[in-house]
């Protein structure tokens, strides 16, 4: 009879044993799964930042080049508005397509950041369509998109966990001389200034 409280001691060790097994090793594989989920959906969202801001520098660029074409001071080389217009508009229509996946994907501030760039973009795009001529008001409409697109990348990266510092606002900014995927000649007048 001895035998019998030995045994149950040893059944009830080896059960506690496995229970113990089974729980910690379901934590790390709920720990792992979690870990791996976070990090897919960091990817995720880091992509759709990342088009998003290209396909509005995109837009922006082709606009700046517009702008420069109607006259207005720009270091870019200069495109004719009647044909150029067109690609302003499917650049738009980019940026709309990349706007539905941060809405969707994004971080609070992050969407706040990127609706605020989004709009500076679209006051530079009314000098692009000719509705808007003053010099003085244009560029302050570069700096104003500029410090947008300084706060967009910043809460990008709060939100990625990137914390190596701050962005400098003359480091982002894109140079907005490339042709934008539009063939045109380079205007020998450039402007030191360059948004």
């Amino acid at each position: 009879m001895q035998q019998w409280p030995i045994q149950l001691i040893t059944l009830l060790g080896v059960t506690i044993g496995a229970l113990a097994s089974f729980v910690t090793t379901r934590l790390a594989d709920r720990s792992r799964w979690q870990r791996e989920k976070s990090l897919r959906w960091d990817t995720k969202r880091m992509e759709s930042y990342g088009e998003f801001a290209s396909a509005l520098r995109e837009f922006i660029t082709i606009g700046y080049r517009i702008a420069a074409g109607l006259g207005l001071p720009a270091s870019a080389h200069p495109l004719d508005p009647t044909t150029a217009l067109p690609a302003l508009a499917t650049a738009g229509a980019e940026v709309s397509v990349k706007w539905e996946q941060v809405l969707m994907l994004g971080a609070p501030s992050v969407i706040r950041a990127a609706y605020e760039w989004r709009n500076e973009a679209w006051r530079l795009e009314r000098f692009a369509q000719g509705l808007h001529k003053d010099a003085a008001e244009y560029a302050e409409a570069i700096q104003d998109t500029r410090a947008a697109q300084v706060r967009f990348y910043s809460a990008v990266r709060a939100d990625l966990g990137i914390t190596s510092g701050e962005i400098s606002p003359g480091i982002v900014t894109p140079a907005m001389t490339g042709s934008a995927g539009l063939d045109t000649e380079p205007t020998p007048n450039r402007q030191p200034s360059d948004p």
